[in-house]
């Protein structure tokens, strides 16, 4: 009988069943082994009883030489691309325990951040408001710098974001791919894949040279989720991916934190809707930290930060005229008494202070 192992890899680049579709083969004939080496009665009984379709049972007849199979595992070690099946003991646990795990992952970087770190999801808009931007940093920032490793999806938007604050903040990120290991999708995010391949983590359960298609991020997503402990949502509207990944994390049992929005903002509409519907409304990275155990572990004494009673009466004035959302130094002129070189003087020492900062050049946020 051929290796469970291999029969996993020949498992899980078979097309035409889908995630589910495997899982119930598996369970039906005792394991990945039997199902490569399934008589063609057995799998025709299987289409009969339309627990597959026609072209899954072609598929499979004609794929399952072991030389093949054996031949591909081969060639993936030779090119640096290492797999994981569920007969390794280094899968992931919390994927174990979803109800489609991967039968295979592929991945670049460093394997064990998924065992040995805390992860927690993080995704959101494909286009972020300022808001949404400065909302990832106070969030991501500080949970990455306090050891939480952070996983998303490497798309455009929110996930990029977070992998790239996880990577300033000295922490770890883990980017879930919806196509083959090797494809950067999309392809201006080909630096941070890059430094991830090497110094973090890049996981997929699709095989070198599998196009990103449409109809495989849905099920990317609930890798995303399945790997971490808890899943934090940005800025999300109505109708969004983000809300198939967080609809993904309560199935499987997961915690779901949602960040609250501004009322009227599309962009907020999703993640309020969740908050709505139970998910924990968060206001400060301490509440995750919290929620997941780690608070003790993970705060960080807090430096000597300039107070209130500590500034001017302009400064003080000024600072109340900042919150988390960007303001244009020409609104807070406008806004004023004084001249641009008195309020640019004035912001200069409230960020030297750490009271403040310049998440875009120009604009200005109260500091958490």
């Amino acid at each position: 009988m051929i290796e469970e192992r291999l029969a996993y890899l020949w498992l899980g680049g078979l097309r035409t069943p889908g995630s589910l579709t495997k899982h119930t083969l598996i369970e039906t004939l005792g394991g990945p082994s039997e199902v490569m080496q399934a008589s063609e009665k057995t799998l025709m009984s299987l289409v009969a009883d339309d627990l597959i379709k026609q072209e899954s049972f072609e598929e499979i007849c004609t794929t399952r030489q072991e030389d093949s199979v054996c031949a591909k595992a081969e060639e993936l070690e030779k090119k640096g691309f290492p797999f994981l099946t569920p007969a390794d003991p280094d899968y992931p646990e919390l994927l174990r325990e979803i109800p489609d795990p991967p039968v295979t992952l592929f991945y670049r970087g460093h394997i064990r951040l998924l065992s040995e770190t805390t992860c927690l999801g993080v995704v959101g808009t494909r286009t972020p408001s300022f808001y949404g931007k400065e909302v990832a940093a106070r969030f991501v920032t500080p949970l990455a710098a306090g050891g939480v490793t952070i996983v998303s999806g490497l798309a455009m938007g929110i996930d990029t974001e977070a992998h790239r604050l996880a990577i300033q903040a000295g922490g770890s990120t883990v980017g879930v791919l919806g196509g083959g290991i090797d494809i950067c999708y999309p392809q201006r995010n080909y630096s941070i894949y890059r430094e991830m391949c090497e110094n973090h983590l890049v996981i997929s359960e699709y095989a070198p040279g599998v196009a990103p298609l449409a109809i495989q991020f849905p099920m990317r997503n609930r890798i995303i989720s399945g790997l971490s402990c808890g899943l934090l949502v940005l800025e999300a509207r109505k109708r969004s991916g983000t809300l198939i990944t967080a609809d993904a994390a309560l199935d499987q049992g997961r915690n779901v934190y949602a960040i609250p929005g501004r009322l009227g903002d599309p962009l907020s509409e999703g993640t309020n809707n969740l908050i709505r519907q139970g998910a924990m409304c968060v206001q400060d990275p301490e509440e995750i930290l919290e929620d997941l155990g780690l608070l003790k572990k993970k705060r960080k004494k807090r430096g000597n930060k300039a107070t209130p009673a500590d500034l001017s009466e302009e400064e003080r004035k000024l600072l109340a005229k900042l919150s988390m959302i960007p303001t244009h130094v020409d609104e807070l002129l406008a806004d004023g008494d004084g001249t641009l070189q008195d309020t640019l003087s004035l912001l200069l020492s409230l960020e030297h202070r750490a009271l403040i900062h310049q998440p875009i050049r120009g604009y200005y946020t109260k500091s958490q």
